[in-house]
């Protein structure tokens, strides 16, 4: 009889440690990310659901202090959420909140480059920024809420 082999070798051991890794990179480079999202998506459902008698300068105002209750902090959005923020209200019950914005998760860290707005040309500084260039991921991110009740 044949005894069988038990256990990890090496090799698998290097593959599942890869594996799990690279799934703890994404996961910590993404997380902040969409629970940002989460969090003011949740904001949004709340300012339709509990503000809807505000008018739009009212919920543009107490939209920082209703980030802070769910644990965001206001300036840690991109600029691009404020100038894209859209409020409407009628001031009876109707109320529509949107906004747009991107962002880009730079796994192995922002790489370091001369110009950051330039798209072509980009002049790399080593390859390991080179590296981290290619290693990223965008996201486009669209919170908004509507109440049911139509607009008159």
């Amino acid at each position: 009889m044949t005894k069988q082999m038990e256990g990890f070798s090496i090799l698998s051991m290097l593959i599942w440690g890869m594996i799990l890794g690279g799934s703890g990179l994404y996961a910590t480079a993404v997380w902040p990310i969409y629970s940002a999202y989460w969090k003011t998506q949740d904001t949004f459902d709340g300012v339709v659901k509990n503000l809807s008698k505000l008018s739009e300068q009212s919920i543009r105002e107490r939209l920082p202090q209703l980030l802070r209750t769910q644990y965001l902090n206001p300036e840690s959005l991109p600029k691009e959420f404020y100038e894209h923020l859209e409020v409407t209200s009628d001031g009876e019950g109707y109320v529509k909140i949107s906004s747009s914005y991107h962002i880009t998760a730079w796994f192995f860290g922002q790489p370091d480059i001369n110009d950051p707005k330039s798209g072509e040309g980009i002049e790399i500084k080593s390859k390991w920024d080179d590296f981290r260039r290619q290693w990223k991921e965008d996201f486009e991110m669209k919170p908004y809420a509507e109440s049911a009740h139509e607009a008159p």
